[in-house]
């Protein structure tokens, strides 16, 4: 029978030793090269019900290897899931938890003090922002919204001086360094696999 066999069940339990599929599943994570990362605020009780009924999985022993640079699999998802959002972002989704062991905003500060992420915090910050978001600037400041995203930029750097944009942006947005665009290139079919989103 394969590991993760006793998981994959037909018929819910009827009754469950919590206790016992405590101690299986830490057996089983016990032989992983890292042991996944299990948030403070997770309900053990109904996470380990969920596994023993088979309507939850653990995390796979090949999520918690690292490749030959020295990621996890869900540090590399990571790298390319948060370029380009704003760098307050708190609300990860939960499969970077649950089907890859990491906490992500932990490992997000991970890699940026490796120099794989950057923030930036600059008016450049200004071409990723949606025509929305630019045109909510300029009517906040009783100025009319423009129809075409570079107008509506023109506009602002026109209206607005540097330091005006660079506070109004902060604390800016999360974007790949070099060392961070090669993970990115290099994996790109297993991210764009998993997350089932097309190469650009």
């Amino acid at each position: 029978m394969a590991l993760f066999d006793f998981f994959k069940r037909e018929t819910p339990k009827e009754t469950i030793d919590l206790d016992k599929e405590a101690a299986r599943i830490a057996a089983i994570y016990e032989t992983y090269p890292e042991f996944p990362v299990m948030s403070a605020d997770r309900d053990v009780d109904a996470w380990l019900e969920e596994i023993a009924n088979g309507s939850a999985k653990i995390v796979p022993k090949e999520h918690m290897i690292r490749n030959e640079d020295g990621l996890l699999p869900g540090e590399v998802l990571l790298l390319d899931w948060v370029n380009e959002k704003d760098s307050t972002f708190t609300d990860f989704p939960d499969f970077f938890e649950m089907d890859f062991g990491i906490d992500p905003a932990e490992t997000t500060n991970q890699l940026l003090f490796s120099d794989y992420l950057d923030i930036l915090n600059e008016p450049s910050v200004l071409e990723f922002w949606s025509l929305t978001q630019l045109n909510d600037v300029l009517e906040e400041n009783g100025l009319t919204i423009c129809s075409d995203k570079k107008q509506a930029i023109t506009k602002i750097k026109k209206e607005f001086s540097k330091d005006y944009i660079t506070n109004m942006i902060d604390p800016g947005i999360y974007v790949l360094m070099e060392k961070g665009q090669k993970i990115v290139e290099k994996y790109t079919d297993f991210i764009h696999g998993y997350l089932d989103t097309p190469p650009e």
